[in-house]
């Protein structure tokens, strides 16, 4: 009897388990998928909200989990580059600054779904908005001109600029360099800013069903970040001499790579520390639904 009881039980608990997974199978869905475009910053070297010319390759992959159809959540990681230069507008050839990274996004969104589709329907449209929390991780370059006859050769002591000729040329990573005087003694309050930071995703975008398994889209985030230096530009011009004492050469060279004497350029504003920079990424997605959101089935 006891045994008999017992697997009554079993077989209504299996029972039960397998009603509510098919009703979560039919109500909830999860879809994997690709994402390409491109990425672009905002910052202190560009002068719009999007540059054309800032525009970089972007791709990664993206998931999508929706517990009902009104809410999503997504998880994407993607790959991308961001530029800037003063050398694009004319009134901007004076500072002469430039920069570019790699730039790696991890990002963790909720998705409203402004609508819903019949479970029936074979397409339909979907417009969305979402946010969430995001990583990234950047590194800013930028290239080394060697100019013997330049100001900054003059400028630091005899023979000292002459030790960089070999190096002409050549991708020098900004943050190592304290091109703003980070961590001198003139300028401790300026602490190196961490190349992996967090920023707040805010977008929107359309989906379109193309049939019961296959989904493209096309998706726009913006990332408000917590820091000025995506760029390396954020504060004054520092005496290259200190830098040079502090960091070599290199940094002074890349901090100040102007066509004006720096005596003149000394406590003037090299970025504006007031706005902290942005970056957006533009995809298209590809999204194949393993399961879910099926019509139901008449039972007898």
């Amino acid at each position: 009897m006891k045994k008999l009881i017992l697997s009554i039980c079993l077989l209504i608990l299996v029972g039960v388990q397998n009603v509510s997974a098919q009703r979560w199978f039919k109500s909830s869905s999860l879809e994997f998928g690709l994402i390409g475009g491109f990425s672009h910053y905002n910052g202190d070297l560009v002068k719009t909200a999007i540059e054309p010319r800032a525009m970089k390759p972007s791709f990664g992959i993206i998931t999508r989990y929706s517990p009902q159809q009104r809410f999503t959540i997504r998880l994407s990681a993607q790959y991308g580059q961001i530029e800037g230069r003063d050398d694009w507008y004319e009134d901007r050839l004076a500072r002469n600054l430039s920069f570019e990274s790699d730039l790696w996004d991890f990002t963790g969104a909720f998705e409203y779904n402004f609508n819903t589709l019949d479970r029936n329907s074979k397409s339909g449209v979907i417009p969305y908005a979402y946010t969430g929390f995001s990583v990234f991780k950047f590194n800013p370059v930028a290239e080394f001109n060697y100019d013997p006859n330049g100001q900054m050769a003059a400028y630091l002591t005899p023979g000292v600029y002459a030790e960089l000729a070999d190096r002409d040329g050549e991708m020098v990573e900004l943050q190592p360099l304290g091109t703003e005087g980070q961590e001198t003694t003139e300028f401790n309050d300026r602490k190196r800013y961490a190349l992996t930071q967090v920023a707040i995703p805010v977008g929107a975008g359309l989906k379109f069903k193309l049939s019961h398994n296959w989904i493209v889209g096309v998706d726009y985030g913006m990332r408000f970040t917590f820091t000025d230096y995506m760029d390396d530009v954020s504060e004054t011009y520092v005496d290259p001499q200190r830098l040079t004492a502090q960091y070599g050469p290199m940094s002074a060279a890349m901090a100040d790579r102007s066509e004006v004497l720096h005596d003149e350029l000394l406590n003037n504003q090299r970025g504006d520390p007031n706005d902290d920079d942005v970056y957006g990424i533009f995809g298209v997605t590809i999204m194949y639904r393993i399961y879910g959101n099926r019509p139901s089935c008449p039972t007898f």
